[in-house]
């Protein structure tokens, strides 16, 4: 089943993309949390578990959208499960038209490995990632403003 984020998910999802994502600087790991503090707090975050069990995650997926195309920012599914459709499924879940492309912050080596730009329509932007953070961090200024 494919369910939304609850709280009892958090630490999970924090740890598993903290740790499988090479950040080589300070700078990469801090937007790599404000993004995930942004994504938890708006709920962006779906997660793939067993029908039998509703707090067993197998995998999870982030995702949002940036002036209107949509974004897939981070997947993780458990390493014993890939290869069984399991992102796909939620990729689809989120953005069910396979035609339309969807653009990727973080590029992980599995997402290379299944060839992920041809099989599912994801598109790498390197500068994306600190483009999302400004354009984050200008509306939570203007909301502070206000």
């Amino acid at each position: 089943m494919i369910r939304s984020i609850k709280q009892l998910d958090e630490d999970f999802i924090y740890h598993s993309w903290l740790h499988s994502v090479k950040c080589p600087t300070r700078a990469v790991t801090t937007m790599t949390r404000f993004l995930i503090d942004h994504l938890v707090g708006n709920k962006s975050i779906v997660v793939w578990c067993p029908d039998d069990d509703e707090n067993h995650i197998i995998g999870w997926m982030a995702y949002g959208r940036i002036e209107g195309t949509p974004l897939l920012h981070y997947m993780f599914v458990k390493k014993s499960f890939r290869g069984n459709g399991i992102g796909r499924d939620m990729l689809r879940h989120i953005y069910p038209d396979e035609k339309k492309q969807v653009l990727c912050t973080y590029w992980s080596h599995h997402l290379q490995v299944i060839n992920a730009r041809s099989k599912w329509n994801i598109k790498f932007l390197s500068n994306l990632l600190p483009a999302l953070i400004h354009s984050l961090h200008s509306k939570e200024e203007c909301r502070g403003a206000a």
